[in-house]
């Protein structure tokens, strides 16, 4: 069956993990040869990047250079910006190898600068929400977060993250196309990974618009469909369905995993699910999935796993989001999911890594 993303082969998981592990070599070596308080401070430098790269974000800079190379001065017009202002965060942008600026004074995208278009494969609205206001102010508290153990975002704005989005639905649509930005960056590597062509319904729980459902049932056409997720998650959820040319064999059910019995299916997807919660709520939501599926059926966790050593990891970076953005939110390690797994009445039979940074943790009846 012809679909509008059809899914690209990719490399195996040990020419990528080899292969990262060679650019992770050379990057220890740069911090030993040089001295600590240099390697620190550029890590440091940072912090000037990530703004201006938030505020080319916002003004859509790679979305107007798509087409064509412009001035600082034609692109200030557009956006209505300070020509000077702008031309130096677009400097700036430019020495990291975030758009180029052209001997003729024009500037144009880079390979880095093009995610930002919006369409397939863009990280604008991640960075837009990582990088927004709600992220800023709540990093700013981190230290609360450390001294209480709870997080900081409830403590600055007096209710969590999903609360204050049902209030603001500006930010709202941001964050929900930040999390579709971040399923769409990781669908090829998990169905070139994974095959689902097995189970006759699969379940995506909180599955917000069902970009992932759609790319799955557009590759598996034997495959049904059920999304499910509170209403405002799934606001977009018909023009995804649609636009995949699956909506015959999709359903889309509103409703609340912790109030109401999730739909009956073979599989059930719970994807970046269980890192926003503790123990205890997500121990409900593998309880409430196992009394309604059906003997042979499984539940796959698609989630980061920190493994325990030394070692960088993209995983023990977002934790910390999750530690000052959510109460009791977090990623957890082999061992971690493990008793989770266990304690809800179930086991864990394999976990299977994939090029990106997600593992699918593959969940049966014991």
């Amino acid at each position: 069956m012809k679909t509008e993303f059809p899914i690209h082969k990719m490399p195996p998981v040990w020419f990528i993990r080899t292969l990262d592990g060679f650019r992770k070599f050379l990057i220890t070596l740069n911090k030993r040869l040089f001295p600590a308080n240099v390697v620190l401070y550029e890590h440091f430098q940072y912090y000037w990047f990530l703004p201006c790269l938030k505020v080319a974000a916002e003004l859509d800079i790679a979305g107007l250079l798509k087409d064509k190379a412009m001035t600082v001065e034609e692109l200030a017009g557009i956006t209505n910006s300070h020509p000077d202002s702008l031309f130096r965060i677009l400097r700036a942008l430019a020495s990291m190898g975030v758009f180029r600026q052209r001997k003729d004074k024009r500037f144009v995208n880079t390979r880095l600068s093009k995610t930002m278009i919006d369409g397939k494969g863009s990280l604008r609205f991640m960075i837009l929400q990582h990088l927004g206001k709600l992220n800023w102010t709540s990093f700013s508290e981190l230290m609360y977060s450390v001294k209480t153990g709870k997080d900081a975002f409830s403590s600055l704005y007096g209710k969590n993250i999903y609360e204050y989005l049902e209030g603001d639905k500006p930010e709202s649509s941001v964050f929900d196309k930040s999390m579709a930005n971040l399923t769409e960056m990781s669908i090829d590597s998990l169905l070139s990974k994974y095959s689902f062509s097995g189970y006759p319904v699969i379940a995506d729980i909180g599955g917000g618009d069902g970009i992932l459902l759609s790319a799955i049932l557009a590759n598996n056409p034997g495959c049904k469909g059920i999304l499910f997720d509170i209403q405002d998650g799934l606001t977009h959820a018909e023009n995804t369905l649609s636009r995949y040319g699956i909506m015959d064999r999709a359903s889309i059910i509103a409703g609340n995993f912790f109030r109401e019995t999730p739909p009956i299916a073979n599989a059930y997807i719970l994807k970046n699910v269980l890192h926003n919660w503790d123990d205890t709520a997500c121990t409900e939501i593998l309880e409430r999935i196992r009394k309604v599926m059906p003997d042979d059926g499984k539940i796959l966790i698609i989630e980061m796993v920190i493994e325990e050593n030394n070692r960088p990891s993209y995983g023990k970076l977002i934790d910390i989001q999750m530690l000052a953005f959510l109460p009791g939110g977090r990623e957890r390690t082999r061992k971690e999911f493990t008793n989770l797994v266990d304690n809800a009445g179930l086991r864990i039979k394999k976990i299977i890594p994939t090029i990106s940074p997600v593992f699918i943790i593959e969940i049966v009846k014991k």
